[in-house]
């Protein structure tokens, strides 16, 4: 973040008049900022809880904070980018717990439970491709749960949309090193657990996604007809990320973050309902003369 994956993110000046007309009263100005960031926190919600529903809800309580917030807003002391997403940060390391982090928390359980599901190589099914890339996109996901909640937000941030540790330290509020040291340590749970195991990590191991589609489907865990997370309209986070994948590949580039990079860009359902449901709360309207 830190503008560097947004062109629109890195109009700083653009940023402040925005700011500065919303803060008089100007709804069109409010709504262009909640729009320039809102699908970034929704990714980020979105892959710190594996539900779309929650990722929203948290998206609106973040929105409305910074909105809340918007006055006090120094920019002397940091970009407008990265305070909003130091109080999306702030946010999701204290929140409620969330129904999938009590369902998922062990990643040697989770794995071995992956493992054990029964392939079936043979089966068809006229959606297997979609499915085969819907369970493929969950699974990682579900690693990835398995994470504490500063692992996981520095492994989204750092690992996933390639921020960082200049961005990513002050987004966290820790030192450079300390950013480094806890994506390490984070993409080592993960990969430790599956370099022996995922055929996506080595096409030598055992474990295939399209030979667990029948086990998915015969527990529930997979449906054709309400895909969760192979959102195939969607661009892929290396493609919203382009430029800055290009400019930073060499020196923070791994084949292991890029299967992370390869999943759809989510885009909220309900965006302009939620918006406006914002921009109607009494408070809100009070706060800001609306």
């Amino acid at each position: 973040m830190q503008g560097k994956i947004n062109k629109e993110s890195n109009n700083h000046t653009s940023d402040l008049l925005l700011i500065k007309e919303a803060v008089q009263g100007s709804q069109a100005s409010l709504e262009k900022i909640i729009l320039r960031y809102q699908d970034w926190i929704y990714n980020i919600a979105f892959k710190m809880v594996m539900d779309h529903d929650d990722a929203a809800d948290i998206t609106q309580e973040i929105l409305t904070k910074a909105i809340s917030s918007l006055s006090s807003y120094n920019p002397e002391k940091a970009a407008f980018s990265t305070w909003i997403y130091r109080i999306t940060v702030n946010h999701v390391l204290n929140m409620q717990k969330k129904k999938f982090e009590y369902r998922i928390n062990d990643i040697e359980t989770y794995v071995s439970l992956i493992e054990k599901l029964p392939d079936e190589r043979y089966f068809r099914h006229p959606e297997r491709e979609l499915l085969t890339e819907e369970i493929k996109i969950g699974c990682m996901m579900g690693m990835m749960i398995c994470l504490n909640r500063n692992e996981r937000i520095i492994f989204i941030l750092g690992g996933i949309f390639g921020i960082s540790d200049d961005d990513g330290s002050e987004i966290m509020e820790i030192t450079k090193v300390n950013f480094r040291k806890n994506l390490s340590r984070a993409r080592k749970k993960i990969y430790s657990n599956i370099k022996d195991l995922c055929g996506l990590v080595d096409s030598e191991n055992p474990c295939r996604c399209s030979n667990k589609v029948a086990s998915f489907l015969d527990f529930g865990m997979a449906d054709p007809e309400n895909l969760r997370f192979n959102h195939t309209s969607r661009p892929k986070v290396r493609d919203v990320i382009k430029e800055k994948y290009e400019a930073f590949k060499d020196q923070y580039y791994e084949p292991f973050f890029e299967l992370y990079r390869q999943h759809p860009f989510y885009e909220p359902q309900d965006t302009v309902q939620r918006l406006r449901d914002i921009m109607q709360n009494n408070d809100f309207r009070k706060l800001f003369n609306l």
